[in-house]
């Protein structure tokens, strides 16, 4: 299921604190895919940790940060999510080398990462 916020507070814990294992009440509005096979939506409008892991869990995940920016590889896609180091989603690069395009362009529209 994909999912978007619009708090990056919600968005940099999921990526940085929130672990595998961890009990989690999300809210928010789901949204049925549009066409069979897509996944469905969720945009998430709050977040509570009801319970932690015991034991922590390695990722296969791997985050590379660039400047204000961090990328989230993940062994199993090609594409490449980028995150402002505050939470704000930038987006979806098709591959490792397009990161840096994606940036760039990021940058000339909002004016900076942070």
């Amino acid at each position: 299921m994909a999912c978007s916020s619009g708090d990056p507070r919600i968005t940099r814990e999921l990526l940085i604190d929130i672990q595998p294992g961890d009990l989690l009440r999300v809210t928010g509005t789901l949204v049925q895919p549009q066409a069979p096979g897509e996944a469905a939506r969720l945009t998430v409008d709050a977040l509570e940790v009801l319970d932690t892991a015991r034991i922590p869990v390695l990722r296969d995940m791997v985050m590379d940060r660039y400047g204000d920016y961090v990328g989230v590889f993940d062994a199993d896609r090609d594409q490449v999510p980028v995150f402002t180091v505050l939470g704000q989603w930038v987006g979806l690069a098709e591959n490792p080398d397009a990161i840096a395009t994606l940036i760039d362009i990021h940058e000339r529209v909002n004016g900076g990462g942070a």
